[in-house]
């Protein structure tokens, strides 16, 4: 497999890509921490501080609506709510009911549902969960689904409630309301990437997709005019994938030629994207030959 190639097979690349892959693998700097507001918000919630969580998220929510903020700081904010432990529905009800029609209030709760479910259900195959850890998590995703729409039908701009809903949608194979939610994730903000790549991802072939298709949905994006670095990032999600694909084959030459154009593609932009995105890529640049000291 590609972790364990040994000799790289790119050493007679052309020193341009090789140049190229180099300065990537070297501009990969430690992430930082989400962004404040998560940092403090159970803090906040933990103390029934219901006002000054209220409207830390209601202004970023407004923040996010005049361009200000993005949609990585609208998922980075929320990222708070990522428990595997249910410790923090009583105060969420709360705030809740001192907030009966805030759609900041029902997204966190939403978020808080979804991820309770997701994390005891876990990364395993269906065949390898206990059913009551499905159980569970059917049950939370009904109530992510419920307390996510409110959050849609208080502000339709809720951007963040449509990422999840898609993310339920697909969990649960259920492709008419993943259609719904990319409309909507497109109409609220055109020039989204997040929505789009949750989307992709749903199209690579173990989940029953295909490459012609996640091509086609790219094209689509290009000509709904996504701006070109983004394109380029979706077909570096591809690109990854066909890559991870031929390593699971044994084909390692066409692997590791995938990896590196998935790189090259994504050469703008942070860790981040890489460590979300370009996971099996980004194990080129543990290879002695991008250690920086040849060149």
């Amino acid at each position: 497999m590609i972790h364990s190639l040994g000799t790289p097979t790119n050493a007679t690349a052309p020193p341009l890509i090789r140049i190229l892959i180099l300065s990537f693998c070297l501009a990969m700097p430690t992430l930082q921490p989400p962004i404040a507001i998560a940092a403090s918000t159970l803090e906040q919630l933990s103390s029934e501080n219901f006002s000054a969580v209220e409207n830390v998220f209601s202004t970023l929510q407004g923040k996010f609506e005049s361009g200000e903020a993005s949609e990585h700081d609208l998922l980075d904010a929320y990222k708070a709510f990522y428990q595997r432990e249910d410790k923090y529905r009583s105060q969420l009800n709360r705030w809740i009911d001192r907030y009966p029609k805030s759609s900041s209030a029902y997204l966190a709760r939403g978020v808080y549902y979804r991820k309770l479910g997701e994390f005891r259900r876990g990364i395993n195959y269906i065949s390898q969960v206990p059913a009551e850890n499905i159980g569970y998590m059917g049950k939370m995703f009904q109530l992510a689904k419920e307390d996510l729409e409110n959050s849609l039908r208080y502000n339709p701009k809720a951007y963040l409630a449509i990422l999840h809903l898609l993310n339920i949608a697909q969990f649960e194979g259920d492709n008419r309301a993943a259609d719904k939610y990319l409309a909507l994730g497109n109409a609220v903000l055109p020039s989204n990437f997040l929505v789009r790549a949750r989307y992709l991802i749903h199209l690579t072939p173990k989940w029953g997709g295909s490459y012609p298709k996640m091509e086609k949905f790219i094209n689509d994006s290009r000509l709904q005019g996504l701006a070109s670095d983004k394109i380029n990032l979706l077909h570096a999600i591809k690109f990854d994938d066909r890559g991870t694909t031929a390593d699971e084959r044994g084909d390692t030459e066409q692997a590791r030629a995938e990896f590196k154009q998935a790189l090259l593609l994504s050469r703008s932009e942070g860790r981040r994207f890489r460590q979300d995105y370009l996971r099996s890529s980004s194990r080129i640049c543990a290879e002695p030959e991008h250690s920086g000291n040849e060149y």
